[in-house]
């Protein structure tokens, strides 16, 4: 069997219920085949600043953090 021939059959045996994750999951193959999968999570912490770490305590007194 080719691997073509598997993921025919992988497909068929799919749930119902988890049809549009995999559909998902395979689109995100096609249309961008050479970029690596990434968590949609990953940067959403960037704040644009590279001094955040030694800011830490200016930050948090700033926003009340402890009071």
């Amino acid at each position: 069997m080719t691997t073509r021939e598997e993921l025919r059959a992988m497909v068929e045996r799919v749930a119902d219920e988890d049809l549009n994750a995999a559909a998902e999951t395979l689109r995100g193959l096609i249309e961008h085949p050479s970029r690596p999968h990434r968590p949609a999570f990953i940067g959403m912490g960037n704040s644009g600043h590279a001094d955040t770490s030694a800011r830490a305590d200016e930050i948090l007194r700033e926003t009340g953090f402890g009071e």
